[in-house]
């Protein structure tokens, strides 16, 4: 398997529109990965929580809509990191976005363990609820972001429902 990750750190006041532009030129230089792998939160910035609410976006919003193009263009799985996910009801997550190589979405994961220390993410954020693993040509795929390592009853969750990828 050949895995690109990609490190999309940018100028502070750059859009969400002009950092999706930037990372799909980054991801066209990804020719031949199997892989793409992007960061937790890029397109909205993690700190900029001020921002979460104008910034997020339902699972058809601009950003997935941009990997989706993406992965199919490559023939890739994207891994889109994760995007302020705003649902139906109006509550914000912080979900990760698997996207397969026809440019569907294989996978998503709303982060279970938000971050309250030094953070504003437990206040704005809604807490995810489920785990789910998805098959993929090198096994079982499962997704956590960041805070959610330091909990290992998820990972035996994960590795319970058969991933052997996370």
């Amino acid at each position: 398997m050949r895995i690109a990750l990609l490190q999309v750190a940018g100028p502070p006041a750059e859009t969400p529109e002009d950092r999706r532009a930037r990372v799909g030129r980054m991801i066209s230089k990804a020719r031949g990965a199997d892989l793409v792998v992007l960061p937790e939160l890029w397109a909205a910035g993690y700190f900029a929580f001020d921002s979460y609410a104008e910034r997020a976006e339902p699972l058809d919003g601009p950003t997935v809509a941009a990997g989706r193009e993406w992965a199919a263009e490559l023939g890739a799985y994207v891994h889109l990191g994760s995007v302020v996910e705003r649902d139906g009801r109006g509550r914000l997550f912080n979900t990760a976005v698997l996207l397969a190589p026809d440019g569907t979405i294989a996978h998503t994961y709303r982060k279970v363990h938000v971050f309250g220390h030094a953070s504003r993410e437990a206040e704005l954020l809604t807490p995810g609820d489920r785990l789910d693993v998805v098959p993929t040509p090198w096994g079982g795929l499962g997704a956590t972001t960041c805070y959610d390592l330091r909990f290992p009853e998820l990972w035996r969750g994960l590795v319970d429902r058969g991933a052997g990828i996370v």
